[in-house]
């Protein structure tokens, strides 16, 4: 487990500055959006917020404002650097793996969310998470990120179903929730080239030139239309699994 562990921990602090870098050049306002919704639906303001793997705190510096005290809390010391970065003085910072920070921590959050997360997955995840909110469960996703160009091509990303199952499981266990979704599209120009080399390592020379010619014909360019969706499933805990654990 401990090794496990490490390894995950390795692989966010390598990969800790190239998301960072994706994410600045975002050119989408979902932060600012999402922030605007929370404030309609009157879940901001609140005194204690926990962004649960929030890494380099990618709603960081649009959340603080409305919060009181906020806790992030991320694996990756690499990833909390960035983080730091944007931090307020109501910021803290924890760096703790996921399972032992909800199995440890005696604290229990307003608000608890948690984006894009790869290690909530399963039933008993879920659980966990509502045992440390006093009101408020939000889970935020991408269930859709496709364009024109290059999806045909790729396989989809088993990560952009995971809002499924978390329905899947608050239908079971008969919580009430609500969902949202923020969508976004752009459109820019994709030469030849660009495309070959995007794919020269995933495909046969000759199957992607038979790509190649299938999507550009004799143009040197084409236009590449993208649509990314982000959805959010929130949910208040339900009054008598919080009375339980009070």
């Amino acid at each position: 487990m401990n090794e496990h562990l490490d390894e995950l921990r390795e692989f966010w602090d390598d990969f800790a500055e190239d998301y960072e870098q994706i994410q600045q050049e975002s050119s989408f306002p979902i932060a600012e959006d999402l922030t605007a919704f929370l404030i309609s639906e009157k879940i901001f303001p609140c005194q204690t917020f926990l962004d649960l793997a929030g890494g380099t705190g990618r709603y960081l510096s649009s959340f603080q404002q409305q919060v009181e005290n906020y806790t992030l809390v991320d694996i990756s010391e690499q990833m909390l650097h960035y983080a730091k970065n944007k931090a307020a003085e109501n910021v803290l910072l924890i760096k703790q793996s996921q399972e032992a920070f909800l199995t440890q921590s005696n604290t229990r959050f307003d608000v608890v969310f948690s984006a894009m997360n790869p290690a909530l997955k399963t039933s008993r995840d879920l659980t966990a998470l509502q045992r440390i909110s006093r009101n408020w469960c939000l889970l935020f996703r991408t269930i859709q990120e496709e364009d024109t160009l290059f999806s045909p091509y790729e396989a989809t990303n088993p990560d952009l179903l995971l809002n499924q199952q978390y329905k899947t499981f608050l239908q079971a266990e008969k919580i009430p929730y609500k969902i949202k979704q923020f969508s976004y599209k752009k459109s820019e120009e994709v030469n030849r080239e660009f495309f070959q080399a995007y794919f020269e390592d995933d495909f046969p020379a000759a199957e992607l030139a038979m790509m190649i010619e299938k999507t550009f014909g004799d143009t040197p360019q084409k236009n590449n239309e993208s649509r990314l969706t982000f959805e959010l499933i929130y949910f208040q805990v339900p009054k008598a699994y919080n009375e339980s654990v009070l």
